[in-house]
């Protein structure tokens, strides 16, 4: 493990993971050295469980360590459909870290960013901006909300693989763990079926360990016409409604192709290049 602390914030890289931490509080450095010690567990206890860990959530019920049942009980809130634990993996490491800092020391503000996957916490009247996104980027300002977030993201352009062809779906809900396996969700959903514009391949050739399997995952989307991307949208936007309904999530944001769709509790956001914002 390697970490470093500068501008006042905690950097980790620990094999899979690389977390930036940004506390308030007048135990700074003892919170840091904290955060290093319990995310070096949570990647201990993912190992020993690891394979079952890739299987899908509806073949599971029961795990051993604290970072998979997290994991297990984020997912399987979005059964039937195809899921593993590991969708939610980054979210709930960083979720956990955050509790677990809670537990022990006084913080007025604090976020834990795992590989772009925020869990944060906030008391009333205080706010952060986070900068989420690739070639469109955007920042996002999350405040006026007292208590706990969670932000994720995911996409086929990301380090994820993707069954979806959504440049970023971008998540709000109450925590990390569900914000993450949301995305993978909704990213998943958001395609054209058929489409010559898009091409796949199946996820272990790509990567043999993956919990995808044979399941086909997009590597490249073509310019795509404004009915394509107001269909593949609305595939999405069907089961994200859904899950704002149910109170499951609280924001989504979808690109496509710099076409952009906001659904949900509306936070102030502004974005790095020219986009159009769809109203559907």
């Amino acid at each position: 493990m390697r970490s470093i602390v500068e501008d006042n914030k905690l950097f980790i890289e620990n094999g899979p993971t690389n977390i930036i931490a940004e506390v308030f509080s007048s135990e700074k450095k003892e919170i840091y050295n904290f955060i290093c010690k319990y995310s070096s567990k949570f990647l201990k206890d993912l190992s020993l469980e690891i394979e079952t860990l890739k299987k899908p959530t509806a073949e599971r019920n029961c795990f051993k360590s604290e970072i998979a049942n997290k994991m297990f009980n984020a997912t399987k809130l979005f059964l039937p459909n195809f899921i593993t634990p590991m969708a939610s993996v980054a979210g709930s490491i960083s979720e956990l870290i955050l509790l677990k800092v809670l537990e022990k020391f006084n913080v007025n503000k604090i976020y834990i960013n795992n590989g772009g996957d925020i869990s944060l916490y906030i008391s009333k009247n205080e706010k952060f901006n986070f900068s989420i996104g690739g070639d469109t980027s955007y920042i996002f300002e999350y405040g006026n909300i007292n208590g706990f977030g969670g932000i994720a993201t995911s996409g086929w352009k990301g380090r994820s693989f993707s069954m979806g062809i959504a440049d970023s779906v971008t998540v709000v809900a109450e925590k990390a763990s569900i914000a993450d396996a949301a995305a993978t969700i909704i990213c998943n959903k958001i395609d054209l079926q058929d489409s010559n514009k898009i091409k796949k391949t199946t996820a272990n050739q790509l990567y043999d360990e993956t919990d995808l399997n044979n399941k086909l995952i997009t590597i490249s989307v073509k310019k795509l016409t404004e009915k394509e991307i107001i269909q593949a949208i609305l595939s999405g936007k069907t089961i994200a409604d859904y899950y704002i309904s149910k109170n499951i999530i609280k924001t989504v944001i979808i690109n496509l192709q710099n076409n952009i769709l906001i659904l949900g509790h509306k936070f102030n956001i502004k974005f790095n290049k020219k986009v159009k914002i769809l109203q559907i």
